[in-house]
């Protein structure tokens, strides 16, 4: 949840080409045949405009895969300078504004997604992840719930976990700071499309 710097573009897609081949919420392997597109918001309190982020995989069959990212954004000189770009991993998102999304602490939670329950809480080392509710983002039913840090109480960040169809980015990250007395978002990352052509598009 703390402010990082990225490199620039090209430095940027370089990382994230060997990033997304690397990890992601789920294997390549539980895509289906056929190309899986998935378009997602990305919102942050230093930008204007949303961003856009197209990420579609392609399962040819016999472990062949192809990834193709694509960004889009809108914004002056200086936020397109210095906020366009992600590096996405499986537990974590950054963006080129200085945002920093780290769910690490959930990997074993993401591994196991299928056994969460809504309702419960679990205890994750130094943090909690906390009222959990089943909802629906873009088609895809998931588990939502909120990282709680014990060691920073100013910073909350909700995860949400795909449970009926493969994503390779969780489908809805928001990260929230206490400012002034309120919940403010300073970045959010959220599927706002996700379909599947079986011919392989």
């Amino acid at each position: 949840m703390k402010r990082v710097a990225v490199a620039v573009l090209t430095s940027i897609l370089a990382i994230v080409g060997a990033e997304l081949l690397a990890v992601g919420q789920v294997d390549l392997s539980e895509f289906p045949i056929g190309s899986t597109r998935m378009v997602y918001a990305v919102r942050s309190e230093d930008l204007s405009e949303p961003q856009t982020m197209e990420l579609t995989v392609t399962a040819y069959g016999d472990d062949q895969y192809k990834v193709r990212m694509v960004t889009e954004s809108i914004g002056n000189e200086d936020e397109l300078a210095t906020g366009f770009g992600f590096i996405f991993g499986s537990a974590s998102v950054s963006s080129g504004t200085g945002q920093d999304a780290d769910y690490s602490s959930l990997q074993a939670l993401m591994d196991q997604r299928q056994r969460l329950q809504e309702g419960q809480n679990y205890a994750l080392p130094g943090a909690d992840f906390v009222d959990i509710i089943g909802v629906e983002i873009a088609g895809v039913w998931c588990l939502e719930g909120t990282i709680v840090d014990d060691d920073d109480p100013d910073n909350r960040m909700s995860v949400a976990f795909a449970l009926t169809n493969p994503v390779y980015i969780s489908p809805r990250i928001r990260v929230l700071e206490l400012q002034d007395g309120e919940w403010v978002e300073t970045f959010a990352l959220e599927l706002v499309e996700y379909t599947l052509d079986e011919s392989g598009g």
